[in-house]
């Protein structure tokens, strides 16, 4: 068998151009399917981490559908009942309170919003710490994403864009405006922290506090942020804006989410665009596939050339080697074994480069999209790189297969007078 081996290498390289020219031919094609198969993965990792970042897929939010009955009420008493539906890991009240915040002349309109202490601390921040919960007045922790919504419109800047601004919102105080009908109350909040996702635009503070802010500072004898019936008069409950129910794990979301529903709630959650986006990925990912597959099949048809003239033009050497006792099963190895090396060397080289490709293009594409540093839209697992080197090796013993199989019937004395 070792003398096989050695004409097939004899062969490769005297025949230099001709074989690198194939293995040309599968490096490209093994380039082209493996880019496009590393951005589709890439576009999915991306969408999914972004859906995850505004919020957890097994965070179900419950809202009501109207503030005028009593029984629709988000009250503490349904976060009780939530409780015990099984599969629910955790139940957590959300109050907000609409309102006006600005610093420094930059301003927007947004809720500041309470949540449990449990709820907070599951908060990453990239600096400062969370608020206390014995303060006098409520103490808040702005979203990373959050940040971007203050801005001086006679200015037309944000106030990120700002020197100040681009240090941060941490140890600083905001100018809270609230709202009720036609009177307001007006007080200043100190920010103890941020958040490092940059899709999160909430601006948090614990529920507690708040709850005695908006009891402490009522207007027109109303409690802030609470509704009245019909008829304009007040509940003796606290009602929240919203609760967030976090299930055990992501298979009970639809079934917990339907059970929410069934009792008069509306119930949403990431789930529904998690699906929609592996959907829509699954489409991007096949278009992709096939685009590069041309490129493949034009590498397969390369390779079926090169052998097929490969075997044309050693016609006699075939024969010669029948004379001197190669059997068939000898021919046809020595032509698999070449097929073989142009396959994995094409595979490996295309691969290799592919890999440089994804840096290039990750760089270039994450900042010119606007995603966050270190966004990798195009994402070569391991898997996939062993897969196209090997798929690579499996194709070329194929395409050389038919060429290899002929060449090996046909009878000594007719190839060593060049008859096909």
């Amino acid at each position: 068998m070792s003398y096989v081996i050695k004409l097939s290498l004899s062969n490769l390289r005297k025949k230099r151009f001709r074989t690198w020219l194939t293995i040309l031919g599968i490096t490209i094609g093994t380039m082209s399917m493996v880019i496009m198969v590393t951005a589709g993965i890439g576009a999915k990792k991306a969408m999914l981490d972004q859906v995850e970042l505004m919020g957890s897929t097994r965070e179900i939010r419950v809202y009501t559908p109207t503030t005028e009955r009593k029984d629709r009420l988000l009250t503490d008493e349904l976060c009780k009942d939530l409780s015990k539906i099984q599969g629910v890991k955790a139940v957590y009240p959300v109050l907000s309170l609409m309102g006006k915040e600005s610093i420094a002349g930059y301003e927007t309109f947004f809720e500041i919003s309470g949540y449990p202490r449990e709820y907070l601390e599951s908060l990453q921040l990239s600096s400062g710490d969370y608020p206390s919960s014995k303060s006098r007045r409520p103490e808040l922790i702005v979203g990373s994403g959050a940040k971007d919504l203050f801005y001086n419109d006679d200015k037309g800047l944000a106030y990120t864009d700002t020197l100040e601004g681009s240090k941060g919102f941490t140890g600083k105080k905001l100018d809270y405006t609230c709202y009720e009908n036609s009177s307001y109350l007006r007080v200043k909040l100190s920010v103890t922290g941020e958040t490092d996702n940059p899709y999160d635009y909430n601006i948090y503070t614990d529920i507690d506090t708040l709850k005695l802010f908006a009891r402490r500072n009522t207007i027109e004898g109303r409690v802030l942020g609470q509704p009245v019936d019909k008829n304009g008069n007040a509940y003796n409950v606290w009602a929240y804006s919203e609760i967030i129910v976090v299930a055990e794990n992501v298979n009970q979301v639809e079934r917990i989410s339907g059970i929410i529903s069934d009792r008069g709630f509306q119930a949403e959650n990431s789930l529904k665009t998690l699906n929609q986006i592996n959907r829509m990925t699954a489409i991007i990912q096949l278009v992709l596939i096939v685009i590069g597959s041309v490129a493949a099949i034009v590498a397969v048809i390369g390779i079926i050339n090169t052998m097929t003239t490969a075997v044309y033009d050693r016609i006699t050497e075939i024969g010669l080697l029948k004379m001197l006792g190669a059997d068939k099963d000898d021919v046809v190895a020595m032509f698999l074994f070449e097929s073989a090396m142009l396959g994995g060397t094409g595979g490996v080289l295309g691969v290799v480069l592919s890999y440089g490709a994804d840096i290039i293009l990750n760089k270039r594409f994450t900042a010119l999209l606007g995603f966050a540093e270190g966004t990798e839209l195009f994402n070569m697992p391991l898997w996939l790189a062993v897969t196209a080197i090997v798929g690579a090796v499996i194709i070329s013993v194929l395409a050389g297969a038919v060429p290899a199989r002929w060449v090996a019937g046909i009878k000594p004395l007719k190839a060593l007078s060049g008859v096909e």
